[in-house]
């Protein structure tokens, strides 16, 4: 019997759900309709949004015309968005599948690669026209004042750090890189593709190896190698790792490390954040009380994201901030004829060989890749123009395994 709404004023109590033209029955089926009427919906929204996704890489992939392993195998399409396109890579683009073989031709030969010394040359000017580097590498002692402010290049302007005579005290005399020259280099990022690459033996043989960010290689030594000329170290990294070196422990620890480093230069961007003036007067107080027992350069660098800044929006690449990993390519580009860059490589996937990776090499097994990174780094716009540099001779990328 069918179920009618009481439209007209009964007789009937208020409480009575007939009275008040509720048909329960009815309006169980209607939930239910909704309910897959919107599953419905959510799907088809988010087969649209995968399959714009998929449209967005093969229209904006690196490689100008296709490019096949020797074997023919699939082509590794390069892409600019972040977990969009990893998830439209993995699982929609039919040409994904696991790289057990080699990236692409040119990736795979290395005797392919051709340094184009004219072209790098040409950089390296249009570079220095933006900043000396070697001078402006790192504050000296002749450069600064007791009780100068110093302003961060990432904060406001109404944000200062008064140099002390402790500080000072650390500067070096003279920027460590003026004058020196090296010809071949290597600049190792932190990425998870490192994890299991065999290219520690490779990257040993440098002239010069640059860092990022205080990464471990002791025990990761087989796939990145061990030997450090420089590395950067953010103040972040004394919070996160070293619990602000708040005790006994903590601060064996961080001294243990900077042990290793073992003559090498420690490059400190202390004015890039506000947010790393506590940090950085526990670093002074920690180098004035240790001064003598370490073997290790310190540099801390001024004011000179802006200049860097403005050499690589000429190249169309003007995120918030720029990666460590790029920033060492350009501060390489005044020491080295030759960079090569390993550990560059901002996705959770290895083209190696399909697995999952985590962001970092050195992460605990089972973290997983997260995109935060690339988003304030615009991670993949830098990795497409590093590429584009590979093809041009302007740098090494390595990202196939190195045994």
């Amino acid at each position: 019997m069918r179920c009618a709404w009481v439209l007209a004023v009964s007789s009937r109590p208020a409480t009575d759900p007939a009275a008040r033209g509720v048909c329960f029955p009815q309006r169980g089926r209607m939930v239910r309709i909704a309910s897959a009427l919107g599953l419905v919906m959510f799907s088809v929204a988010l087969l649209i949004l995968s399959l714009i996704s998929y449209v967005s890489i093969k229209k904006d992939f690196l490689l100008s015309t296709p490019r096949y392993g020797p074997n023919g195998g699939p082509r590794m399409y390069m892409f600019h968005a972040g977990f969009r396109s990893q998830l439209a890579m993995k699982y929609l683009d039919p040409a994904f599948s696991s790289l057990t073989n080699v990236l692409s031709a040119d990736m795979q030969n290395n005797s392919k690669w051709t340094y184009n010394s004219t072209a790098f040359t040409q950089l390296r000017k249009e570079i220095s026209q933006h900043i000396d580097i070697p001078h402006n590498f790192t504050l000296t002692r002749d450069s600064v004042r007791i009780g100068q402010l110093m302003h961060y290049d990432y904060s406001s302007h109404k944000y200062v750090f008064s140099i002390g005579e402790n500080f000072r005290s650390l500067l070096p005399d003279a920027s460590p890189i003026l004058n020196k020259h090296y010809n071949v280099c290597a600049v190792v990022g932190n990425s998870g593709i490192l994890t299991g690459s065999r290219c520690g033996p490779q990257i040993e043989k440098f002239d010069f190896v640059f860092r990022c960010n205080f990464a471990p290689t002791e025990i990761f030594k087989k796939d990145v190698g061990r030997r450090t000329n420089l590395t950067t170290f953010n103040p972040s990294i004394l919070e996160k790792y070293y619990n602000n070196l708040l005790t006994v422990q903590d601060r064996n620890n961080f001294f243990l490390s900077l042990k290793k480093l073992d003559g090498a230069i420690l490059w400190i961007p202390a004015f890039f954040f506000h947010t790393s003036a506590t940090v950085t007067r526990t670093l002074v107080d920690f180098f004035v009380e240790h001064r003598g027992q370490l073997n290790v350069q310190l540099a801390w660098p001024g004011n000179i994201m802006q200049y860097i800044n403005n050499y690589w929006k000429t190249k169309q690449l003007s995120p918030k901030r720029l990666s460590t990993g790029i920033l060492m390519y350009t501060l390489a580009s005044s020491m080295c004829d030759q960079i090569h860059l390993y550990g560059f490589w901002p996705f959770g996937w290895d083209p190696n060989t399909g697995k999952e990776l985590p962001y970092h090499y050195y992460d605990k097994k089972g973290t997983k890749f997260t995109t935060k990174w690339q988003e304030s780094h615009q991670l993949p716009a830098e990795f497409k123009l590093l590429y584009k540099m590979h093809m041009e001779g302007l740098l090494k990328l390595t990202l196939s395994h190195c045994a």
